[in-house]
């Protein structure tokens, strides 16, 4: 096979495992900046490898992203930072970001609970922690990436739980009045009735979701009629079928957590304004869901 023909086959394996390598390094390093340029150096990397060296690719590549951030969380700038109290998690907005970006705000959100949250651990602890808690990797794939033995990565793995319990925010109550309104539309949504749906609704009412169970990418609809006809549509794969719904206040929002055999469906968070639902934002992306697991561990 040619070599440019090579070249754009291992470009196109490393544009696919992009996103889940830029997950494990932000969520390590708590600013996207810093993830951007680990994921960059993975792929200069991955560039020089030779392919006779990488068994699986996904692994490979993961190992390579986590042992870069392990690296530059030790290194003698960034424990200066955390020292001077600089370390803070930074999110995809700032002064010049779109306001219009709902999405990508919420995300950033509930990233920023569980990066205050790992400020807790080490280097290493972090990185055991989040391969095992958040990407769901077995032990012997963390041995490999952090370069200690399954029973070491299981003990680092205890003392890091435990430093997490230690510091974790526990949900609140949903204030009365706004769990009224959030009961009345999941029920509504359960039940496809459409009116009460829309009475629910603000006129200029928006709805986003993630896309993770709609088959496509982030999806935002606008307007008390569209947001109420995308819930419907959704609702069974959002909370049906038996799944098992949990009121939660995170983030100063009221939502929901749907589980189905203890496993997590979708997070659906929500924001009032004169006892109508302003705003919806739909969390099924699986990493997500395991975040706020995490969160809200007992």
């Amino acid at each position: 096979m040619p070599a440019d023909t090579l070249l754009s086959a291992k470009n196109e394996v490393f544009t696919a495992l992009r996103p889940s390598l830029y997950a494990v390094a932000y969520h390590m390093l708590a600013n996207t900046a810093d993830a951007d340029d680990m994921v960059q150096e993975s792929f200069l990397r991955w560039q020089k490898t030779d392919d006779s060296q990488i068994r699986v690719p996904k692994a490979f590549l993961t190992t390579i992203v986590t042992r870069l951030c392990i690296k530059h969380l030790q290194s003698a700038r960034v424990q200066r930072e955390a020292y001077l109290g600089s370390a803070v998690p930074k999110g995809r907005g700032g002064a010049n970001a779109d306001a219009s970006d709902a999405h990508a705000e919420l995300a950033d959100a509930l990233g920023e609970a569980l990066l205050v949250v790992l400020k807790a651990l080490s280097p290493l602890e972090r990185a055991v922690f989040l391969l095992r808690e958040v990407f769901d990797c077995e032990y012997s794939e963390i041995s490999e990436t952090v370069e200690k033995t399954d029973e070491n990565c299981r003990q680092i793995l205890r003392r890091a739980r435990e430093a997490v319990a230690s510091r974790r925010p526990r949900y609140g109550v949903v204030p009365q009045q706004e769990e009224q309104i959030v009961k009345r539309f999941v029920q509504a949504a359960a039940d496809g009735n459409w009116a009460e749906l829309i009475e629910g609704l603000s006129d200029d009412a928006t709805l986003v979701c993630d896309g993770s169970n709609v088959g496509q990418g982030s999806v935002t609809v606008q307007g008390a009629r569209d947001v109420a006809e995308m819930f419907r549509q959704q609702a069974s794969g959002w909370l049906g079928d038996g799944a098992a719904v949990q009121m939660v206040w995170i983030q100063n929002r009221p939502g929901i957590n749907a589980s189905r055999n203890g496993q997590p469906v979708s997070s659906i968070f929500l924001s009032t304004r004169d006892g109508g639902i302003q705003s919806l934002r739909v969390i099924t992306c699986p990493v997500r869901l395991r975040s706020l697991l995490v969160l809200n561990s007992d």
